[in-house]
């Protein structure tokens, strides 16, 4: 029998997904904001064109019709969406793995799993495979997700969640072109040590969320579902129909800034 998610488990989900890290625009390097460039709508990615889903005729095959981008948040900046094309991804690889050692197995049974969910979306979704972390748009990483706290406010003392398996997060950065544009990055972290299956439906889950779903499905049979179920579902039609939607949002984000005199 499929595990379903309490009432509670579920918020405690969507709050935990509203409190990641999120950090403004940095500062120029002549010491001031550019303005921010007004919401604006990118052409869809190829890929999403390709598939042929179809907001009028909801004519993608096995569509039911129904999405979930109504459960989707938009950033301060607009909806997360990327404008450049292929989008990349980078596997993070811990220093100091012994050959042969259990650490490298397990971290090359963990780097598989990662792989394979980048090549589920890799067919729905341009992204490429990169080697530096700091370099690409969306970065994996090999480690525990940090447990969220909260402070009491009238007695200050911290307590802090459950341990979570996975994590993901942006922040907004300005190029240094002339003129600069607004972008972001993402970075996930995902437990090691997690059966091969779980890791896939986690990574498929959470690059779900670094493509621009930023929000969680309410049917388990969904990638973006937010409870470990006992079939690990794959990208789903209400999961692309949702992704297709949030291309056709504006958002701030791959803009250059405006021009001044």
């Amino acid at each position: 029998m499929k595990e379903r998610i309490k009432p509670w488990a579920y918020f405690l989900a969507l709050l935990l997904l509203t409190l990641l890290l999120v950090k403004l625009p940095a500062i120029a390097s002549n010491g001031d904001k550019p303005t921010l460039p007004a919401l604006q709508v990118h052409p869809l990615p190829p890929e999403l064109v390709d598939l042929g889903i179809s907001l009028e005729n909801r004519s993608f095959p096995g569509d039911d019709g129904s999405d979930y981008f109504a459960q989707v948040q938009s950033s301060p900046l607009g909806h997360l969406v990327w404008s450049r094309f292929p989008v990349t991804v980078a596997v993070d690889y811990p220093p100091a793995l012994t050959p042969g050692s259990a650490a490298q197995k397990r971290y090359y049974t963990w780097q598989q799993a990662i792989k394979t969910a980048i090549a589920d979306w890799q067919s729905v979704f341009p992204l490429t495979i990169v080697e530096n972390t700091t370099e690409a748009d969306i970065a994996i990483f090999y480690r525990e997700p940090p447990l969220s706290r909260t402070v009491d406010p009238e007695t200050g003392l911290v307590s802090f969640g459950r341990a979570r398996t996975a994590q993901a997060s942006y922040e907004f950065y300005w190029t240094d072109t002339s003129p600069p544009q607004l972008r972001h990055r993402m970075a996930i972290a995902i437990k090691p040590g997690l059966a091969p299956l779980s890791l896939q439906g986690t990574a498929r889950h959470e690059l779900g969320h670094a493509l621009g779903i930023w929000g969680h499905s309410d049917r388990e049979e969904d990638a973006l579902y937010p409870a470990q179920t006992a079939d690990v579902p794959a990208i789903s039609p209400r999961d692309l129909r949702t992704l297709y939607r949030i291309y056709q949002q504006p958002t701030r984000l791959g803009w250059p800034a405006p021009v001044t005199d």
